[in-house]
């Protein structure tokens, strides 16, 4: 067998026995490279080559012998053979080159509202949306009880698309505080929503709507019922979408004590629970 042969049989054992580590994983092997991004990068066989190195401002990188390459907008599978391809031309014999991710810094999301620190963030491995409002400091007093909502860009439409969050109990048509992010989500934690007590009670005013806010439940936080308030008489102001005037909602607050099913009723945004006097 000709020498020329054993150099081509040998290069050939090389490229299918490589360890798993010496390509990008076929998964991550088509990232599109960014500023910033952070890349890890081997040649099979020289160490002393291992390079860390970050995607500047201009879109690249600086590796041993070869000086800077521009990789901007490249993926990882195309880098590791633009280097393989230089390090070739008089350097290496049939390099073996691998390229991963080390930091994906390129990569962002956004949280927006009631946090305490608004703003764009690195999107890192595994990210959810609990994650994403922690790294934002945790959600703010005054949005304890608002909605969260992930907007996600939709690529074939140009578009956002909403996505209801749930944090706490599951509910029919949201999603979970664990789902995961992609780059550029927007994670928006809404401002606490409000209801009124007017009326017969002690403490009448503006209140925070909290979870499973129920008339039985707004009556107690204002006090309860003033001297000539009626258990009788007591109904929930609704707004009705399109319509000026309000809904009248007629309320049994002593089937509600009893725990009659039904007669507690949950309260919405800008409710107002209205306690008349008794009937003398």
């Amino acid at each position: 067998m000709s020498k020329k042969m054993v150099t081509i049989l040998l290069l050939l054992v090389c490229i299918f026995i490589a360890p798993p580590g010496s390509y990008a994983d076929e998964s991550n092997s088509q990232y599109v490279v960014g500023v910033d991004d952070v890349l890890e990068i081997k040649v099979q066989g020289h160490s002393t080559l291992d390079t860390t190195t970050p995607v500047t401002s201009d879109g690249s990188i600086s590796f041993p012998y070869i000086g800077s390459i521009t990789i901007k907008g490249m993926s990882l599978s195309e880098v590791e053979r633009e280097i393989s391809k230089r390090l070739a031309d008089g350097y290496i014999k049939y390099p073996v080159v691998s390229v991963k991710m080390s930091t994906s810094k390129s990569l962002k999301f956004f949280v927006c509202g009631e946090v305490k620190n608004p703003g764009r963030y690195v999107l890192e491995d595994n990210m959810t949306v609990l994650k994403a409002i922690s790294a934002a400091g945790g959600i703010t007093l005054d949005g304890l009880y608002g909605s969260v909502k992930l907007r996600r860009m939709q690529k074939e439409k140009q578009d956002y698309s909403e996505i209801a969050i749930l944090l706490k109990n599951g509910e029919k048509g949201s999603a979970g505080g664990d789902t995961p992010l992609q780059a550029e989500d927007i994670v928006i934690v809404g401002r606490n929503k409000d209801f009124f007590v007017y009326g017969e009670v002690l403490k009448p005013g503006k209140y925070t709507l909290e979870d499973n806010m129920t008339v039985l439940k707004a009556i107690s936080l204002a006090g309860g019922f003033a001297k000539y308030g009626s258990p009788d008489r007591v109904k929930v102001l609704r707004t009705v979408p399109g319509k000026v005037d309000y809904e009248s909602i007629k309320v049994d607050v002593k089937g509600a004590v009893s725990g009659q099913i039904g007669k507690d009723i949950r309260l919405l945004p800008n409710d107002i629970v209205v306690a008349s006097e008794g009937v003398m």
